[in-house]
């Protein structure tokens, strides 16, 4: 018998989802989805394997879940209450979104890392990518336009410059919030300045 929705679960089916639920996240932000076995969440979990396959099919079925869930409960409402930058001096927009996103992947990055893994191979996570990937986009293509109104990029395409200020975030953040093993030390305040002024900058030039 397939998993039923957790919509329909007991408190303590909830309670032994959520276990399994948390201990991948973890899992999956310290040694990725390949690096990660069953048994390794199971274990993380408390939960036997049998435990598991009451709420799962299997461990794809499990990161289809974390994915969506994360979708549509966190990534889906933060944008509704975006606004757009106010000005070319309105530093706190770019600093306050940018905090977000920023706060948003690094609280996230297990499914991140775990849906970029499977993208690559995997059409159903690779659709789930891209729209992790169009909620920035939007966001940026829409400051693009509100600054073009206020006469400055006009030169810009808006959803050309959104893909590339987008990916360039995403792969900012994935490599410098995971563990970088770069040669650079920045931390979350940093970092955050540092995007913050890539973004108003390519918007306004200064």
């Amino acid at each position: 018998m397939p998993p039923g929705p957790a919509e329909s679960l007991s408190a303590k089916g909830r309670q032994t989802r959520d276990a399994i639920e948390q201990a991948a996240r973890k899992l999956f932000a310290e040694r990725g989805f390949h690096g990660t076995t069953l048994g390794d969440i199971t274990s993380a979990a408390g939960k036997s394997p049998a435990v598991f396959y009451r709420y799962f099919a299997d461990k794809e079925d499990l990161l289809a879940a974390l994915a969506e869930s994360f979708l549509h409960d966190v990534v889906a409402p933060s944008g509704l209450s975006v606004p757009l930058p106010e000005s070319p001096d309105d530093d706190a927009f770019f600093t306050m979104v940018v905090t977000g996103y920023w706060t948003m992947f690094k609280q996230n990055i297990g499914i991140m890392i775990a849906v970029a893994q499977l993208a690559a191979t995997q059409s159903r996570f690779a659709l789930v990518q891209n729209e992790f990937r169009r909620f920035g986009m939007d966001i940026v293509a829409a400051s693009v336009r509100r600054a073009q109104e206020q006469g400055y990029g006009r030169e810009l395409n808006a959803e050309h410059t959104a893909a590339a200020i987008a990916l360039l975030f995403e792969n900012f953040t994935t490599v410098f919030v995971g563990a970088s093993g770069l040669d650079v030390d920045i931390d979350d305040e940093a970092a955050i300045a540092t995007l913050s002024r890539i973004w108003k900058k390519t918007l306004y030039g200064y």
